[in-house]
């Protein structure tokens, strides 16, 4: 049977997967690209292959409408930039350096820095730094060890991974380890034409905006990240403020008002702080695909991280994924549902009927 992940890119035809895998059709012995237009085959006719080499070796021909064959020669760049990738996941023991890496797939450490700025806007270290932090956030929520997960981790150094939590989360390892202790976080939770909302932040800023079914499902995304945070339904003190923004975010949902310049307090890697600035820019009333995107931060291939980066968003409608569409103008995903999606942009365009 077919993973879901790859069947579901398959039916969808895309092209995020293209170089990712191939797939075969065994009734006909041709192997495609995830984007190939031709007529889309039955599930469980179809075989996955990691690589071209693999699909030939099977006895499967290279499909005569997509040519992934020569499409791949073309851009055997971003093939590599997929390899290197993948190594980088799969890494579990010790650290590996960008020298290392590059040599890994037969290039040199300048050529592998240009392909990781041409497809991905980021450096390998920062690439690897992300992926590593994000292994350790893991580590730390399944053990009470801090110098045991930073070594499963792939960190050799914890003096330097303090500093990079630091940055990342605004708080050490043991406090993340710790569920968020001492940070204090003040949240309030309204009613709107989108359902309820719950608002959440630090004392700098909106950290947390998001939709939900219930005020316990709601609460519960809350903690989840730190569920041993100091989170308190909002104090007198700051009343006045999340009242404020819940005044602005209920004017904005009426289509009274086309700004919502909230102050934000959100921790992000280069690559998702790159893309959620552009979002910021993106006008009321317009929408953009993620292939735009990626190509207006000057990353044109890189569409898949940018839907990511996108699905990543903790702050709904200040930053704003919702004006993100497929490049074949279908909505896309959106972690609120597609009817707040589809709601978001008949305010923004005046046609919702009221």
């Amino acid at each position: 049977m077919v993973n879901e992940v790859y069947s579901t890119a398959v039916l969808a035809r895309d092209d995020a997967f293209d170089f990712q895998f191939y797939y075969g059709v065994q009734t006909t012995k041709i192997f495609c690209n995830v984007s190939c237009k031709s007529k889309t085959p039955l599930i469980d006719n179809i075989i996955i292959f990691d690589s071209i080499s693999l699909a030939q070796a099977e006895g499967y021909r290279a499909c005569k409408r997509c040519q992934p064959d020569k499409n791949a020669q073309q851009d055997s760049g971003l093939i590599k930039l997929i390899h290197a990738c993948r190594k980088i996941e799969q890494h579990t023991e010790g650290s590996i350096t960008a020298l290392q890496l590059a040599e890994s797939i037969g290039i040199n450490q300048f050529q592998l820095n240009r392909l990781f700025k041409k497809y991905l806007g980021v450096t390998p270290k920062s690439y690897i730094d992300q992926i590593q932090l994000t292994l350790l956030k893991k580590n730390l929520r399944e053990t009470d060890n801090v110098s045991h997960a930073i070594y499963q981790s792939g960190i050799e150094s914890s003096s330097v991974i303090y500093g990079r939590m630091n940055s990342h989360l605004g708080m050490t390892p043991k406090k993340y380890l710790q569920g968020g202790a001492g940070v204090r976080i003040s949240y309030a939770i309204d009613l709107t034409t989108l359902g309820l909302v719950l608002i959440a932040a630090t004392d700098k800023g909106l950290s947390f905006l998001q939709f939900g079914e219930s005020k316990h499902q709601l609460l519960a995304q809350l903690v989840a990240e730190y569920p041993s945070a100091e989170i308190t339904l909002m104090p007198d003190e700051n009343s006045e403020q999340l009242h404020h923004w819940l005044n602005l975010l209920n004017v904005y949902l009426t289509g009274c008002s086309n700004e919502l310049n909230l102050p934000l307090d959100v921790r992000a890697t280069a690559f998702q702080k790159k893309v959620w600035d552009f979002l910021r820019t993106i006008a009321y009333g317009e929408v953009m695909s993620y292939g735009e995107i990626a190509k207006a931060i000057g990353a044109p291939k890189a569409y898949r991280a940018v839907a990511n980066a996108c699905a990543g968003n903790n702050v709904a409608l200040v930053i704003p994924c919702h004006r993100v569409i497929r490049g074949d103008g279908a909505l896309g995903g959106y972690r609120w549902g597609d009817n707040r999606k589809r709601e978001l942009i008949n305010i923004e365009n005046k046609k919702l009927v009221r």
